[in-house]
């Protein structure tokens, strides 16, 4: 067995700001300054012993090989593998010392498994998996996996090596090799801990939130680490900040992973386990975790949900929250007095508006931070993270695509499809075990992978948690459903999908997207199928939303509806707002007579949601109506409403595309004359050329309930029969519309 060289190489370093680990790869690998390794004769793969060293004396220890890395400076950069034994938080200390010999492979390492009566056959391979990664074993050494996307934790207890010989101390180190190495794992000693263990999150674990993770750390290590910087200059350093942001983003998860990184004591209030039904009860114990947090100084003091903590007093009927509130105002008053305190205060809501306006001021609430819904980039971030625990055969483009489709989706909803997405492979895997029995061959652990179309399963049961309010089942609608209409098409795609697709074209060319587009014409000529369509093709979240669901009797009820839908719209972007039947929200405003009537209000409040100081930012408002001249003017003008779309009455070659689409789904006998169905349905509507296949349908059944077909024949009966419900007005109308768009089209190809 090796020794450590002392004498060779004994260094003191300090651990350096955690780095993005996509960046810096290998499980235990350490880096350092090219300058540090070769002023101490250090060279890429030599094994070092880290050890954190305090007054007490060595407290914890783990190993790792070397890397250069130009990023490093005079520091040293842990990987989370060797911070999770090390135990080092930035800025703190360790000892490194070289290890000038080869270690022993171990022959069989002995772990505790924290969880009694709770087995699953794919344990072993996982933390073989995971030891053989890492590639160095000793004793107490923690180990963490994850199974069904919950976080164990276990711990080495024996290491036997050659010669029947265990090791004894923890600074001694073995190789682990995956083929010679078997382990052994057995339950804690300890008692059944009744579930997962929750093993404490670390910044490198956390994904998409680097500029709220920098934001926040900043401030702590201002206010606890060093605030004598401010004093020095009579200045008050930062006590507390408020996190606010949709559930699931990740506001608690950030807290807890600065503590652990800061190495700092970290108390948490929970505002409904703080509410008591005795007098004076509940302040009493919120005074109680500001005191233990002085006594434990330096020390974070977390409030989760401060909203149902400390609401509005203004709002508010009740006493207790009354007094709770001013508690809890004179408590973060008395941290911001005595500076030598080291008390950081941080709230953490989803609410931050029925908060009590007096925490929000500077001196308690320093610094608001907001933790949004995750950009495409943050969603292909947080995806990495959690398929780094989980064997997976996904390729770099399929996870860019799968992050790109997750419009909406929070950290928590990521988290919730990784492990539908691990059931759904686990449940594949089972029945092919079960196959494999009945049939007497054999199935290795190493098939168990998750893949694409384990999440494109898990993506159907999945949906944002932003959007379950308003989430619709939207119909399988694509555009080869739709005959023709192929401008109406073009145009849409257009003002959905080239923002999205070509963002950088927009912003070199300095124009904007579309905000709007109005679908109108005729009834039943496809312009709510149209929508559907776009909905299914633009892969995009889709609120559809029906007028008189936005008016209530309550005043101020209708036009917090509005607010409240275009906030959700806002959170869950890119999405899409369809308004169908848009005219019933926006009469003409005065058209109801005097006074300002519910529709008045709430069509200006649509305004000012369209075009107001709050920007729309990849959400489009799509819109039908057949009665265009019921709308108000001030919402078509450019900036609302960019762009009106015509869709008239189909002409000859639509109406041909549409008997096609409906053929292609009816039994029709060989008699069938398209063109002569196209010349009977002049003036048709495609939704009267709908109904009169399923007229004649149902005039075939009418005849024989056991018809194999439809003939023409029935066709032309039918079509005796029916009266088209276009009135001579529209056809006028639409044949002068057609007619402008024909001439406008004329005058653009002659400028070309």
């Amino acid at each position: 067995m090796s020794e450590v060289d002392r004498s060779n190489t004994n260094i003191e370093l300090a651990v350096a700001e955690r780095i993005d680990s996509d960046k810096l790869s290998g499980a235990a690998r350490v880096r350092l300054g090219p300058g540090t390794m070769k002023a101490h004769g250090l060279f890429a793969g030599d094994l070092v012993r880290l050890c954190k060293l305090d007054s007490e004396g060595e407290k914890s220890v783990s190993f790792a090989s070397v890397w250069p890395s130009s990023s490093i400076g005079s520091k040293i950069w842990l990987p989370e593998k060797v911070y999770l034994n090390c135990q080092a938080s930035v800025g703190e200390k360790v000892w490194m010392e070289r290890i000038s010999h080869i270690p022993d492979t171990a022959c069989n390492v002995v772990l505790e498994f924290p969880v009694n009566h709770v087995t699953y056959s794919l344990t072993e391979d996982l933390v073989k998996k995971e030891l053989a990664d890492i590639g160095y074993v000793h004793l107490d050494q923690y180990v963490d996996i994850n199974i069904l996307g919950m976080p164990y934790r276990l711990q080495v207890k024996s290491i036997e090596v050659k010669q029947d010989r265990v090791l004894l101390s923890k600074t001694e180190c073995t190789v682990f090799s995956f083929e010679k190495t078997s382990i052994t794992i057995r339950d804690s000693q300890v008692g059944d801990t009744g579930g997962a263990f929750q093993s404490q999150p670390t910044l490198e674990s956390i994904g998409g939130l680097v500029d709220e993770t920098k934001a926040i750390g900043r401030l702590v290590e201002a206010a606890l680490v060093r605030p004598e910087l401010y004093t020095r200059y009579r200045l008050r350093p930062p006590r507390g900040a408020l996190l606010y942001g949709p559930p699931g983003t990740g506001k608690t998860l950030l807290v807890r992973a600065v503590a652990k990184s800061s190495n700092i004591f970290f108390s948490v209030i929970n505002g409904a386990e703080t509410m008591n039904k005795y007098y004076g009860e509940s302040e009493k114990a919120i005074s109680a975790k500001f005191a233990e947090a002085r006594e434990r100084s330096p020390s974070i003091i977390f409030i989760d949900e401060i909203d149902a903590l400390c609401p509005k007093r203004s709002e508010s009927d009740s006493e207790a929250s009354k007094r709770m509130v001013a508690t809890l105002l004179t408590l973060m008053d008395g941290t911001s007095a005595e500076t030598l305190d080291r008390v950081f205060v941080i709230g953490a809501t989803n609410r931050p508006n029925s908060i009590d306006p007096a925490l929000r001021r500077p001196g308690r609430f320093d610094q608001e931070i907001e933790i949004p819904i995750p950009d495409r980039q943050a969603r292909l971030s947080i995806l990495n993270k959690k398929l780094g625990c989980m064997p997976n055969s996904l390729t770099d483009e399929q996870r860019r695509e799968l992050a790109a489709n997750l419009h909406g989706f929070v950290g928590a909803d990521i988290e919730a499809l990784v492990r539908e997405a691990g059931i759904h492979a686990i449940r594949n895997f089972e029945a092919a075990e079960r196959r494999c029995r009945i049939t007497g061959s054999g199935i290795s652990l190493e098939l168990l992978k998750v893949d694409y179309s384990d999440f494109c399963h898990a993506i159907k049961s999945v949906k944002p948690s932003s959007m379950r309010e308003v989430m619709l089942e939207i119909p399988n609608v694509s555009w080869n459903d739709i005959g023709g209409q192929q401008d109406t098409k073009t145009q849409l795609k257009e003002a959905v999908d080239w923002p999205l697709n070509h963002a950088k074209a927009f912003r070199r060319l300095g124009i904007r997207p579309p905000k709007g587009v109005l679908l109108y014409g005729p009834p039943g000529c496809s312009k709510t199928l149209t929508a559907k369509a776009l909905a299914t093709e633009a892969k995009v979240n889709f609120i559809a939303v029906r007028g008189p669901e936005l008016f209530s009797k309550w005043v101020g009820e209708s036009e917090k509806a509005v607010r409240d839908l275009f906030r959700k719209a806002r959170a869950a972007a890119p999405s899409i707002v369809f308004f169908d039947e848009i005219d019933a929200l926006t009469v003409s405003r005065g058209s109801s007579g005097e006074g300002t009537s519910v529709a008045d209000r709430v069509l200006s409040q649509l305004l000012t949601e369209l075009d107001g100081i709050e920007p729309l930012v990849e959400v489009t408002v799509v819109a039908a109506t057949n009665m265009l001249e019921n709308i108000d003017p001030a919402i078509l003008r450019p900036g609302r409403i960019d762009r009106k779309i015509y869709v008239g009455l189909p002409d000859s070659s639509t109406r041909k595309a549409i008997f096609d689409i409906q053929f292609r789904k009816m039994a029709c006998g060989r008699s069938m004359h398209v063109d002569r169905l196209v010349e009977m349905t002049d003036g048709f509507s495609g939704a009267e050329v709908v109904s009169l296949c399923q007229e004649a349908g149902m005039k075939a059944m009418s005849e024989n309930p056991d018809a194999d077909c439809v003939e023409m024949k029935h066709f032309e009966e039918c079509r005796m029969r029916f009266r088209s419900r276009i009135s001579p007005e529209a056809l006028e109308y639409d044949r002068r519309m057609k007619m402008e768009l024909s001439w406008q089209e004329k005058i653009k190809q002659v400028e070309a």
